[in-house]
């Protein structure tokens, strides 16, 4: 594809060039890379039908694309690979993950296709859960202990099951007696949450990252209206009112 030649050129003509560029690493460039992620993270939890939100949406995915491209040209220079080797791999792994697609394979849904790429990945470790990155963050961790725990039957069969063991967990909260036991509640909250998103196919961190936008500008309405006879609640309710 031209474009794409032509930005590989530009990306080649940077670290030639651009001192800036010329200096970065891997380990200098993996900051950016996290900031790039969650700024398209904020993009997808603000996107609306809109010209103005998509355009936001296409910067950010090519931000993103952009450390792919970085930190490929790194790896060519020292003789490693490049960014045709990673397209390559990729190409390659997709289809070999894909039977059902470029294959004879059927399939019926997609709790099977996930099964079948766990198999095909052929996972050497004791447990589908050892090559959980421990690194992850909290929320991506957990989503994705759920997922496996998925392929060997280990999960709610629908929304309404694990809405009742969310409601159940807040119960054991209210009902703990210490502070310990409290916070381990709270964790259990947070976990039980996360089946909850999970089946109604919403991202946890989107779906935070809309309700804080929401907080924020009906604190803003609170904060620029209020004076020393205001009622608080009022406001918040006009402010919510207002959206």
């Amino acid at each position: 594809m031209k474009e794409f030649e032509e930005l590989v050129d530009v990306i080649n003509k940077l670290r030639n060039e651009c001192p800036w560029d010329k200096e970065q690493t891997h380990d200098s460039l993996a900051k950016h890379l996290i900031e790039e992620a969650y700024e398209l993270l904020d993009a997808l939890a603000n996107l609306e039908n809109t010209d103005i939100a998509q355009e936001i949406l296409k910067d950010e995915l090519g931000d993103l694309l952009l450390q792919v491209l970085l930190h490929s040209k790194i790896a060519s220079e020292n003789n490693f690979f490049s960014i045709v080797s990673v397209v390559e791999n990729l190409t390659k792994k997709l289809v070999k993950r894909h039977p059902h697609v470029f294959g004879e394979v059927k399939l019926e849904n997609a709790s099977d296709v996930e099964k079948q790429w766990e198999e095909i990945k052929g996972n050497k470790s004791e447990s589908i859960f050892d090559d959980i990155n421990q690194a992850l963050p909290p929320i991506t961790k957990a989503f994705k202990a759920q997922r496996k725990a998925k392929k060997i039957n280990l999960s709610y069969s629908n929304y309404d099951e694990a809405l009742q063991d969310l409601i159940s967990e807040i119960k054991e909260l209210e009902n703990a007696t210490n502070d310990k036991n409290r916070k381990s509640e709270i964790g259990d909250i947070f976990f039980a949450l996360l089946n909850v998103c999970r089946f109604l196919s919403a991202d946890p961190e989107i779906e935070l990252n809309r309700s804080t936008k929401r907080f924020i500008e009906r604190a803003k309405y609170v904060e620029k209206n209020i004076d020393k006879n205001t009622n608080i609640e009022e406001l918040w309710k006009m402010a919510k009112n207002n959206e």
